[in-house]
């Protein structure tokens, strides 16, 4: 069954030496929350303070379970955001990982009374 996610994964840098920054702040205004998206190629985001950063990303998992399924997304989510890092030149440490199964999100219909 194939179940969809939307995950974050929290990060810190480490080790940004002057150039990283420099280029890190001249891009900012494309990373910021307000580029917020859930992709599947994935969303970069940092704050200006250049200590934590998130990626975003809506994976598709194809698992009979469904706990499996929450674990797969975890795991290739955080192998996105690491491979992202390291095309872009950067290190950092994963601090958290939270997979949120579309299919499992119940929606109110109508307003409360």
């Amino acid at each position: 069954m194939i179940r969809t996610y939307r995950t974050t994964v929290r990060g810190r840098f480490i080790d940004l030496d002057d150039s990283q920054r420099t280029s890190l702040r001249e891009a900012q205004e494309d990373h910021d929350m307000f580029a917020a998206r859930f992709t599947p190629e994935g969303t970069f985001l940092y704050t200006p303070e250049l200590v934590n950063y998130q990626h975003r990303f809506l994976l598709s998992i194809d698992e009979a379970n469904p706990d499996d399924a929450d674990v797969a997304a975890s795991i290739r989510a955080q192998e996105l955001s690491e491979a992202d890092l390291k095309n872009r030149g950067l290190d950092g440490r994963t601090v958290d990982v939270s997979p949120v199964c579309v299919e499992d999100v119940k929606v109110r219909s109508g307003p409360r009374r």
